[in-house]
Order: C-alpha cells, then sequence, then structure tokens
C-alpha cells in the first residue's frame, strides 16, 4: 500500500511517502511555530506524481499545539479531498512508540513510557508495551508528575524522540488508526476576549 503521511504535532513537521514498508522520499522541517510557512515547500520536496496517487493518507492527530495540530490536519484533508484518497488519523505518540521499538531504543523487558513537549514545563505522554500497543494515555502533566509515574512503575520514559511521518505511516498501516480530529488535551493558551461594553 502506498501512504502519505504528515505530521505537525511537535517542532518536526514531517511528510512521508512509504509503499510496503519502503520509504520512498521524505521531507522535514524543525520549527516550533512554523508549521504553516514549511508545509507547502516540504511537499514540494517529496514530488509527487500526480499519476501515481497514494492509496492512503494519514495523518498525526497529537496530542500538540493547537496552530500545529491544525496545520497537518487540514493540510491532510485537503489533498484527501482534491485527490479522493481515503484518510486516517494517527496518535502520535503511537508514532514515537514505533520509532522507540523500531530504532531499539527500549532496555527493559518491560512496558514503556514516552512523552513529547507540551510546554508549560508539562508533557504529553502514553505508556505502551513491547509490541508498541498503546496501554494508557494520550494524558498531559506536568514534567515531574510523569516522570514520577515512571519511576513508580519502573519502566523506561522515553522524552528525546519526536513523532516522524515514516512512523505515523507505519502505524497507519499496521496499529490502530484513529478519526481524522486533533487530540487537544487541554484548554487553549488564546482565548476570545469578553465583549466590549459601549
Amino acid at each position: 500500500m502506498k501512504i502519505l503521511a504528515v505530521d505537525t504535532s511537535t517542532s518536526l513537521s514531517s511528510l512521508a511517502i512509504v509503499e510496503s514498508g519502503v520509504v520512498v522520499a521524505t521531507a522535514s522541517h524543525t520549527d516550533p511555530r512554523g508549521h504553516v510557512e514549511a508545509i507547502g515547500t516540504l511537499f514540494t520536496q517529496l514530488d509527487c506524481n500526480p499519476d501515481d496517487l497514494p492509496e492512503l493518507i494519514a495523518c498525526g492527530v497529537g496530542p500538540g499545539p493547537y496552530t500545529g495540530l491544525r496545520v497537518g490536519i487540514a493540510f491532510a484533508q485537503g489533498l484527501s479531498a482534491a485527490w479522493s484518497v481515503p484518510i486516517v488519523g494517527v496518535c502520535s505518540l503511537d508514532a514515537v512508540a514505533h520509532a522507540v521499538i523500531r530504532d531499539g531504543r527500549v532496555q527493559s523487558e518491560r512496558e514503556f513510557m514516552v512523552a513529547t513537549d507540551a510546554r508549560r514545563k508539562e508533557f504529553y505522554w502514553a505508556r505502551f508495551d513491547l509490541d508498541g500497543d498503546r496501554l494508557t494515555g494520550p494524558s498531559v502533566d506536568l514534567t515531574g508528575v510523569v516522570e514520577d509515574r515512571a519511576r513508580e512503575l519502573g519502566i523506561e520514559l522515553i522524552t528525546d524522540v519526536l513523532p516522524h511521518a515514516i512512523d505515523i505511516a507505519a502505524c497507519a498501516e499496521h496499529g490502530q488508526p484513529v478519526g481524522v480530529a486533533p487530540m487537544y488535551l487541554r484548554e487553549a493558551d488564546a482565548l476570545p476576549s469578553s465583549a466590549a461594553v459601549l
């Protein structure tokens, strides 16, 4: 199956074309606030052939920051509509777990936790078994709370891996896709102002 995947749930924006588990093309850019500016350029770098469209579009749905998630999801939905190609969502933390297992990063023979920066001294996190199946989460908590939880359980906490479109594609093909809706785990930083009284 040929999959075009996108993830913009962290500071790393990435796109990839993966066919039958083989990476055909990939492009990425790191900027915590540059998702909008990067996504079109990254897509151009993939050099998609309009005569050889993907069979599926997969997008990371977070958890992550509001603007970043919306950029990737809207982009993926636009391609899906334009090309009449089905679309699925993937929890971005599932993609992190996939990368951790693929790269042999898990040192224990037990469960493990992955976490990404949620800003405000918080982590987005989830707990997985060694097959990459999510056991709990996704959740958002203070970094200290997540670190304490991992210590209490006696399992590894991996915080230095970001979701990549390559792993989004793998999870879409072999994992458990979710709906194409952003996973917002907390209220927005920016709130509408109250109406002015004249």
